[in-house]
């Protein structure tokens, strides 16, 4: 039977707002890889998906400041 591993991946962006006052936007994301997975692959997988994440946050936050 394979054995479950996983990678995590974790990104914060700060942004200074000026005036004392910053946008934080945190994502991250834990992928399971088996032993038949290329974990480069899961890897680059992961990282894509976070930075989707991070680009969402920010979207998102663009009305609030």
């Amino acid at each position: 039977m394979s054995q479950v591993k996983e990678i995590s991946v974790g990104f914060t962006y700060t942004k200074n707002l000026g005036n004392y006052e910053s946008l934080k936007v945190d994502a991250g994301v834990v992928v399971a890889i088996w032993a038949e997975d290329d974990p480069r692959i899961a890897y680059y997988a992961a990282w894509e998906t976070v930075k989707k994440q991070i680009k969402r946050g920010l979207e998102t936050a663009k009305g609030g400041f």
